[in-house]
């Protein structure tokens, strides 16, 4: 398949209130001229971000407001999505962490992100790719883990092991979808510096993090590209290489003991 042809046409961005959503958003109508359907649950930010977008850029953007984490609100905003809109592709963001020991994740917490996280983007995808498959436009998908999907974090496990799902799903989909005219990328980025990390708990490693508008640029290339799982930035592809070449244990045990010396001195 070429690339994506992202000009004029309708792509659905989640998670689209603030952080890298917001910034994909952006991208995707400045450089692409795209239109957008931008999903989340903040109304306000979502009114203030289409209005930038239309203004700044010219294209048409639609607000869907919608709690990812709720099964029948995902069903709706795929729905209002698709009702006026001809979608040709769909960057699925929305997602939520934890930072600090596992047993301080509470269980409710735990089952919201594991619904956000994995259950919304298994539902999106569910319909999603029928869809795009039936308007056979070639159009695509792009599904947003984590560098913490392919190397095990102490500190935030569960939310590892939620990213670590959807790098699976994104590879297997992407071998089955390809023969049948759509793309699935798995896009794996590092720490990026967003909401989810202005807390204290980040202040030693915010020299990792990563700005959220130029993980964006990379991630929009990426999709556009039909990549099948792709890193943004020099460092963290260097150390996904390495990781492949050190004994794991060990450069987990590295990464474990920076994230208790961060979290240790956030409380003092």
């Amino acid at each position: 398949m070429k690339p994506l042809d992202l000009t004029n046409r309708w792509i659905m961005v989640t998670g689209a209130s603030s952080g890298l959503g917001r910034e994909l958003a952006r991208v995707l109508a400045r450089d692409h001229g795209s239109n957008l359907v931008v999903v989340a649950r903040r109304r306000d930010r979502l009114d203030e971000l289409a209005s930038e977008l239309e203004n700044n850029h010219g294209v048409s953007v639609r607000a869907v407001t919608a709690d990812l984490a709720q099964i029948d609100q995902v069903d709706r905003a795929f729905a209002e999505a698709t009702q006026e809109t001809p979608l040709y592709g769909a960057i699925l963001n929305a997602g939520m962490t934890h930072f600090g020991k596992w047993d301080e994740l509470g269980w409710e917490e735990y089952e919201r992100m594991h619904a956000l996280n994995v259950t919304s983007v298994v539902r999106m995808t569910t319909k999603l790719l029928p869809y795009l498959e039936q308007r056979r436009e070639q159009g695509g998908v792009m599904l947003v883990s984590s560098m913490a999907g392919v190397v095990p974090t102490p500190y935030q496990t569960a939310y590892s092991a939620t990213k670590a799902f959807l790098v699976h799903y994104g590879c297997g989909l992407h071998h089955e979808m390809w023969p049948r005219g759509v793309s699935v990328t798995t896009f794996v980025p590092g720490g990026i510096r967003t909401e989810m990390t202005e807390g204290a708990a980040f202040n030693d490693l915010r020299s990792w993090l990563m700005p959220a508008e130029r993980c964006a640029r990379e991630a929009v290339r990426a999709f556009r590209d039909r990549e099948y799982v792709f890193s943004p930035g020099f460092v963290y592809r260097w150390g996904s290489a390495v990781t492949r070449l050190l004994p794991q244990r060990f450069f987990i045990s590295r990464v474990a003991e920076q994230y208790r010396r961060s979290l240790e001195r956030s409380r003092g």
